[in-house]
């Protein structure tokens, strides 16, 4: 008999923690209902219907998009800086590689090479992100107070985030991070290790 927007009802709410399987849940109870023959004498809508939250559904789900959106260029920006600084690396280090060749190394592995840096700068920097990010969902609740009192007012308004925000772990996007960070490094590390891979050594060597 509770209503989350405060209005009398004289219905039943069901209450679960994963919040994607609502509809096999709300077509569960539909058919419980229809075999028990009182299916006609009950309306059966989830939290997606409701005339209070609909609005602000929807604009949870704008700012998930518009955050995707951030995150992708972020990962753009980080994975053209891996290139910068790998390209640097390869024509600052022109005369070593040159030797390297000289002495019998093949391409690959000088690609290897500058391909592996590239996955080793992502992970350090995965593993550097995702510390800081346990650390301040562990913290949470005094990052938020800390907004609150520099700005004088509350950062997040309980009417619409509710007395605390939530700061559980998502597991399945911390292994995502950790899987897609080195793979997309790899992927940056390409372009330097393929130019290292096609220096000539008589051509260095001489300009030396």
């Amino acid at each position: 008999t509770f209503s989350p927007d405060g209005t009398p009802t004289n219905g039943i709410f069901v209450w679960f923690d994963d919040l994607n399987g609502v509809n096999k849940v709300k077509n569960e109870i539909a058919k419980r209902f229809e075999k028990a023959g009182i299916a006609p004498y009950w309306k059966i809508d989830t939290y997606r219907d409701f005339e209070f939250s609909k609005d602000l559904m929807l604009q949870f789900q704008s700012d998930r998009t518009l955050f995707l959106l951030i995150a992708g260029v972020i990962l753009i920006v980080a994975c053209c800086n891996i290139i910068s600084l790998l390209v640097l690396l390869v024509n600052d280090k022109k005369k070593e590689i040159a030797i390297l060749q000289s002495m019998g190394a093949s391409f690959k592995s000088i690609a290897a090479i500058f391909g592996i840096c590239g996955v080793a700068m992502g992970a350090l920097s995965c593993l550097l992100g995702s510390s800081l990010a346990i650390l301040t969902l562990s913290h949470l609740d005094k990052l938020v107070s800390l907004l609150s009192s520099l700005q004088g007012h509350n950062a997040f308004n309980p009417a619409f985030f509710g007395q605390t925000l939530p700061n559980q772990l998502s597991y399945e996007a911390l292994l995502f991070v950790l899987i897609a960070t080195p793979l997309l490094s790899l992927a940056a590390g390409l372009i330097p290790a393929i130019k290292a891979s096609r220096i000539r050594p008589s051509s260095v060597l001489r300009s030396e």
